[in-house]
């Protein structure tokens, strides 16, 4: 067999016939260094001729699972695509809603979605400041032509600072050399709307050159509590080939826009309200009633505020809450008997609590062949976003904030003729980031068996923080959604805007990596060596005065400060009031700083597959993985300083594959140095950073599919995880954490998932079901979330045999058995108390834990049901 080949994007998307002809990868280089044996798992909804049903499993030196476009049309439309990989063994995703464009929270074997790089067309989509997966501004599926997922690993070129626990990859189909189109309509529960457009021009060049556009939009009720959620989203791309050996430009452009409303998560100590049981641990096994009492339980639909007076004090908190009291607001309709914990404040108003986000992007990649033996590849990639995460603040008129400099009484911002009042701003904390990636490639083929790559990886993100204050209406909700940033901004009695931060980073990347692929034993023996030698660069300049409050979160001021200066171990200067104690004093600030930080590990990978007979081979590798501190988290390191992220993966499998049955079992194990967590630091005041030490997992993989008969596939995975702690957590001078030999927080050890599909000519239908076993929620493993299963049905008529090509009609049932279950889970490091036992050496019974906090859940969706109509033309 011929070992070299041409292979890019957009022969991916276009001329590949079979499954096993198609490399699924990262960027252009990784694409067209993979053989047509690279993948690990394929699972698709393919009706490829070969396999089962079009479920391929080649031999490969590492784990990697891939879905096609045919399985992904199968879900609900406009469904994201982190949701879409939730059947592939290892991963285990929590959608928010039954829709996807309200964000999820996804897992890899443990591994949270801040350490998994998530690349589009190779280039990340993680944020450049905390590395955070948002799933509801992804890609709409029906331009996705596969989305690829490696398990604990990366390719040797991947522009990422935390892939510790693997990469998903997604990319764009190419545009079709005929002219075409489709659209796609879609109702649904919650009064759901989706309505999605794509126009392919065809060729219009003589060389071939052919072009797509594509917009959607989406809007639909929150399934509990007041709000909506709102998508737009834009797409197009142009693709050129060069000659007729596979060399192309592709250039492509996205733009996305969010206008979401929050769902509350309900807290621990609310749950433990609600069922009476105070000292529950295990957070389930509610009757149908306290399950009603819970998944009512969200934001408020109106916010009573108060109206000024000349020389009365006014609180405008709009209810009894923690800032004030004054009259109160409505509950949530039909929630008044059962949610009495709802309280009537405007801080939980869902106008305030929104989620905007404006991104977009343009992607080029290419291929270029310099001669018979020598690739180069060239991808390009720029990004932008606009985000926050909504929020209000109340401060008095009369404060030393609002006072500055100015040497004022204070600021009458409601025009009552007065400073005596409390007014509630809107104060978002809004992100703009502007990104440039840079992906290149140089392939020999020294023979058809040896092949070696070099690679180059240049990714710079100006991370621009920002929190200036905007002002609300007469109802409550935000006169702009990006506060004082696109709007009217706040300003102090000296003019100052009032914002609660202010800095700038630069996130940047220069890698060097090499590959080498070679084949032994009449390709019996596939060999692959990498190593990725990444220069990591986080340049942080804060640029006001902050006083350190006790959620970490700062405040800038322009109020005067005292003189005492005090050095701290970071170089950072800290100036203390005079009426202070010490330097992490309640009313202590730090001054405006600037700081460098740099990393630059040395990650070899090593991978083999070795074919016994033409039916069965074993395949294993070996991965180092880094992931640096994140960016937002340096900001706090002038108290506590972290160290990188490392992890050693290794893998070792066996496949066997006939023409009926097909199975791939995977044995793995990673050690995982200096786990980062975020506590509250009591003795300090603000929340910190700390190494909490070595992680060890290991676990099983298992993925098989059968096709019994011609009509009926069968696809089922089973994945064990066993991943826990090795060291204790110091939470305080004298109170450690017992947690050496606890479970990792939110990560099952065991999930299992299947799904059968029938096809009778025009009509298919398939059920796909998951179970998740139980999580905890904390990282002492005194608070846990019961087990949940969920299934999902899909059912479709091919309109095909009426003359209308590529359409149909197809209803979708996300949890058909309307099963309760809570879903995402704000963890913590411990719960608030030792819970009524001695959970934690020298605290009494019901103490309060240092660090300890009561974590939160969400409530997944109820059954939901939608219908689709696609046309095709």
């Amino acid at each position: 067999m011929k070992f070299r080949y041409t292979l890019a994007v957009s022969a991916v998307a276009l001329s590949v016939c079979s499954f096993s002809n198609a490399a699924f990868a990262q960027s252009t280089g990784s694409i067209e260094v993979d053989d047509e044996e690279v993948e690990a798992i394929v699972v698709t909804g393919s009706r490829a001729e070969q396999g089962v049903k079009g479920v391929v499993v080649p031999d490969a030196t590492k784990p990697r699972a891939v879905l096609t476009e045919e399985f992904i049309a199968t879900q609900t439309s406009g469904q994201s695509i982190l949701n879409t990989i939730n059947q592939v063994p290892g991963v285990n995703f929590t959608n928010s809603d039954a829709y996807g464009s309200s964000g999820g929270n996804l897992r890899i074997r443990g591994f949270d979605g801040n350490r998994i790089s998530l690349t589009f067309d190779g280039f990340p989509l993680n944020d450049t400041g905390n590395y955070a997966i948002f799933s509801n501004q992804q890609l709409d599926p029906e331009l996705i032509y596969s989305v690829n997922v490696n398990l604990g690993t990366t390719d040797v070129d991947s522009p990422t600072a935390s892939a510790a626990g693997g990469t998903v990859n997604y990319l764009t189909r190419t545009p079709k050399s005929d002219m075409g189109g489709v659209t796609v309509l879609t109702l649904g529960g919650e009064n759901y709307k989706r309505a999605f457009g794509m126009f392919d021009t065809g060729e219009f060049t003589k060389f071939g050159t052919r072009a797509f556009i594509a917009a959607s939009r989406t809007e639909y009720d929150k399934f509990k509590g007041p709000g909506e959620i709102k998508k737009f989203q834009v797409n197009a791309g142009i693709y050129h080939p060069i000659g007729d050996n596979g060399d192309f430009i592709y250039i492509k452009g996205h733009y996305n826009e969010n206008r979401n409303n929050f769902y509350r998560n309900i807290t621990l100590a609310e749950i433990r309200s609600i069922t009476g049981r105070p000292l529950m641990a295990n957070v389930g096994g509610f009757t149908k009633a306290q399950e009603e009492t819970i998944f009512n339980f969200d934001n408020l639909d109106t916010c009573a505020r108060t109206f000024a007076g000349p020389g009365v004090a006014q609180n405008d908190n709009g209810g009894s809450g923690p800032n004030g009291t004054g009259a109160s607001a409505p509950a949530i309709a039909g929630s008044t008997a059962n949610n009495p914990l709802n309280t009537s404040s405007c801080s939980n108003f869902f106008g305030v609590r929104i989620n905007p986000s404006n991104t977009g992007n343009i992607r080029l990649n290419s291929k270029f062949t310099i001669t018979d033996s020598l690739t180069f590849t060239f991808d390009y990639g720029y990004q932008y976003v606009q985000a926050n995460g909504g929020g209000s603040t109340v401060i008095a008129e009369n404060s030393a904030i609002v006072r500055g400099s100015s040497g004022l009484a204070g600021k009458d911002y409601n025009g009552d003729g007065d400073f005596l009042d409390s007014i509630r701003f809107y104060t978002p904390n809004n992100t703009r980031t502007n990104r440039f990636t840079v992906l290149t490639s140089l392939i020999w083929d020294i023979t058809d068996a040896h092949r070696v790559r070099v690679a180059y990886t240049f990714d710079r993100g100006r991370h621009r923080q920002t929190g200036q204050w905007g002002y609300l209406d007469g109802r409550g909700f935000p006169e702009s959604p990006f506060g004082g940033l696109t709007g009217r901004p706040v300003l102090s009695a000296d003019g100052v805007e009032l914002r609660q931060r202010d800095r700038l980073s630069i996130a940047l990347l220069n890698q060097l990596s090499a590959q080498y692929v070679g084949k032994f034993f009449d390709d019996a023996l596939r060999v692959e060596a990498g190593l990725r030698m990444p220069f990591f660069e986080r340049d942080l300049e804060n640029f006001c005065f902050t006083q350190t409050s006790g959620s970490g979160f700062a405040t800038c001021t322009s109020q005067p400060v005292g003189t005492t200066a005090v050095p701290n171990t970071g170089g950072q200067i800290f100036i203390v009031p005079p009426t202070a104690v010490g330097p992490f004093a309640s009313n202590a600030v730090w001054a405006p700083f600037t700081a460098k930080y740099k990393f630059s590990p040395v990650l070899p990978s090593f991978g083999f597959t070795y074919r016994i007979t033409d039916d069965a081979s074993i395949f294993g590798s070996y991965a180092k993985g880094f992931s640096s501190p994140r960016t937002d988290n340096l900001y706090r390191a002038p108290i506590v300083s972290v160290d990188p992220e490392t992890t050693d993966t290794f893998d070792l499998g066996v496949r066997y594959t006939t023409n009926r049955v097909q199975a791939q079992a995977t044995a793995w194990m990673t050690d995982f140095k200096n786990r980062i967590v975020t506590s509250f630091d009591q003795v300090n005041g603000i929340s910190v950073d700390r190494n909490i030490g070595t992680v060890k997992g290991k676990g099983v993989d298992i993925g098989i599919a059968i096709r019994p008969l011609d009509w009926f596939t069968f696809q089922g995975n089973a994945s064990y995880n066993d991943s826990t702690l090795r060291d204790d957590i110091l939470v305080s001078s004298t109170v450690t954490l017992p947690t050496k030999g606890k479970r990792v927080v939110e990560t099952p050890k065991w999930t299992l998932g299947y799904r059968a599909q029938v096809e009778f000519g025009p009509v298919s239908a398939g059920l796909q079901v998951k179970y998740v076993s139980d999580r905890f929620a904390t990282d002492l493993n005194d608070i846990k979330s019961e087990a949940y299963t969920t299934a999902d049905f899909d059912a479709r008529f091919d309109l095909d045999q009426f003359g209308a090509k590529n359409s149909w009609l197809q209803f979708n049932v996300t949890n058909i058995f309307d099963r309760f279950y809570l879903a995402n889970i704000g963890t913590q490091i411990a719960g608030p108390a030792n819970n009524g036992l001695v959970l934690v050496p020298g605290l009494a019974a019901g103490a309060s834990i240092p660090g300890g906090s009561a974590p939160n859940f969400s409530i997944g969706a109820p059954r939901t049901f939608s219908g689709t109509l696609r046309i095709g033309f």
